[in-house]
């Protein structure tokens, strides 16, 4: 503004964003033998694997989500970019950064996202065809950004499916929990009671929500 000159208005827009309780869970059961065999570091054991079950459900649904009775991840949410890598090549990568620079997104802090598959793919082929040429993937980056794999990101699917690559600030995704891991032991009920067996029991109630959709770019067609 000019010296002396009032300041625009500018008021803010807030949208609501819902987050409504979705339950992750699992009962298993322990024998009579395994509790009088077994040193007490048994519970522990449960503990550990049974959360780590529940944080890979809360981590297949952030990423995808979207079921019955799951929160919508990711790839569920409408609203996010999409791209090209059909044929993988260091400009259709570079495309996929411009994406989000387009959008105002905080590049500096994304980092990709792909399985497996995906991750061997990008580690084989080079930026160019040149001498001495880096690869896509290498020393756990890809145009600078950290890349992460985990076999939670599916494939499309289908009789030739192919697989996603995503990039995105992942700061914008809110993941939001009403109840962290809860064991609970039943030791009377009826069936494994009769055995001589104890239920044990854990849950988790959690959703998720996007804040900004356009600061994530997908491309579903990387072979």
């Amino acid at each position: 503004v000019a010296e002396n000159a009032s300041l625009p208005e500018s008021d803010m827009a807030p949208d609501s964003v819902t987050l409504t309780p979705k339950h992750a869970g699992g009962v298993t059961e322990v024998s009579r033998q395994a509790i009088q065999q077994s040193s007490p570091d048994i519970e522990a054991l449960i503990r550990e694997d049974f959360s780590f079950a529940i944080a890979r459900a809360i981590d297949s649904a952030l990423i995808k989500g979207g079921g019955p009775n799951e929160p919508k991840g990711v790839l569920s949410t409408s609203g996010i970019q999409t791209a090209n890598l059909a044929t993988l090549n260091w400009a259709n990568v570079s495309a996929m950064i411009g994406k989000l620079e387009a959008v105002n997104a905080n590049v500096s802090s994304s980092a990709w996202l792909v399985n497996p598959t995906a991750a061997g793919a990008l580690r084989t082929t080079l930026k160019s065809a040149s001498a001495g040429a880096s690869y896509l993937l290498e020393n756990g980056r890809m145009g600078e950004l950290p890349l992460y794999v985990t076999g939670q990101v599916p494939n499309t699917g289908g009789a030739t499916p192919k697989n996603i690559a995503i990039l995105g600030d992942w700061s914008q995704v809110m993941l939001g929990v009403w109840s962290e891991a809860d064991l609970l032991i039943n030791q009377f009920a009826e069936g494994p009671y009769k055995r001589g067996a104890v239920l044990i029991r854990i849950m988790a109630t959690v959703d998720i929500a996007m804040r900004h959709p356009e600061a994530f770019v997908v491309a579903s067609d990387l072979a």
